[in-house]
């Protein structure tokens, strides 16, 4: 086996781990905001990816103004779920389970309207510094992964300061861990849980803008992508995002490392037995009980 392929293919699993962690990412930044699993994630790189390209083509707008318009959908799908789904459900004093199946027949919901509206048409979008690629020992690796990989670093950077330096990112966790004690004090729990699907709905747009020009976006790519940014989320803690990005490399680079010793049709089977495997012997995920409070 050339030197140069087992750096191809760990330069496809770093990419795809960078892609997992984002969706992981907004998973954790839901939960840790509201305490509901959101099974919708990869729902919301669909929404992203699509209205990008629906700007791009259909409306003519610069790459800039298409991929806003994409995160505005993220952004704004996200509050219209908080608004008329889940604070009825709040008021009627609904149970966890009840928001998990909530957000799985949203992801159904939002998978057969794209399916209504756009057909089975897949889309890719150009790349962030257009088709370039660097060389590496034989190996190549697009200008656009660079950019996906330099991208999530920064949200995780970002989310980091958020939750630890900004007083909205400490009355959002306030208003998650203690609504009633958070109210007393003059927090708005309602507002904080709004930012909170506006924070996870941008990030899942953010990623699933990325990733169009690498995989072309579709109705169906929702459910994979919710799968592997889950399973990322768990193995980092999932209320954790830097969590979420050690989670999305173990199970990237799991494919990649499928992928060379066997056949691309196991990578899947590979990559989620390696997760079972280390949530039986870590269930507290990579970081532990301490990093399940970071962020």
């Amino acid at each position: 086996m050339s030197t140069s392929l087992i750096f191809q293919s760990l330069f496809a699993g770093l990419t795809n781990s960078f892609v997992y962690a984002l969706i992981g990412i907004g998973i954790a930044v839901i939960y840790r905001g509201t305490r509901i699993i959101n099974a919708m994630q990869g729902d919301f790189a669909v929404i992203g990816g699509m209205i990008a390209v629906f700007g791009l083509v259909s409306l003519g707008l610069p790459y800039i103004l298409a991929f806003t318009l994409g995160l505005a959908a993220g952004a704004a799908t996200g509050y219209l779920i908080d608004v008329l789904c889940v604070r009825p459900m709040i008021r009627r004093k609904a149970d966890e389970e009840a928001f998990l199946l909530l957000t799985i027949g949203l992801a159904v919901a939002i998978s057969a309207a794209v399916l209504y509206i756009n057909g089975r048409e897949a889309h890719l979008l150009p790349g962030i510094g257009g088709s370039g690629s660097i060389n590496f020992a034989g190996a190549f690796i697009s200008v656009h992964a660079l950019f996906l990989i330099a991208i999530a670093l920064l949200v995780v950077l970002g989310l980091w300061l958020f939750y630890r330096r900004t007083t909205t990112g400490l009355s959002m966790i306030a208003a998650s861990v203690d609504p009633d004690g958070a109210t007393t004090i003059g927090i708005d729990v309602n507002k904080m849980r709004a930012l909170t699907f506006v924070m996870g709905g941008t990030i899942g747009a953010l990623a699933g803008i990325l990733v169009t020009p690498l995989i072309s976006v579709n109705y169906h790519m929702g459910l994979a992508l919710t799968l592997k940014g889950f399973s990322a989320a768990i193995l980092g803690g999932l209320t954790n995002p830097l969590g979420a990005v050690l989670g999305g490399l173990v199970i990237g680079i799991s494919e990649a490392l499928a992928v060379l010793g066997l056949s691309s049709g196991y990578k899947d089977v590979v990559a989620l037995t390696i997760m079972v495997i280390m949530m039986v012997l870590m269930p507290n995920g990579l970081l532990g009980k301490a990093g399940r409070q970071g962020g």
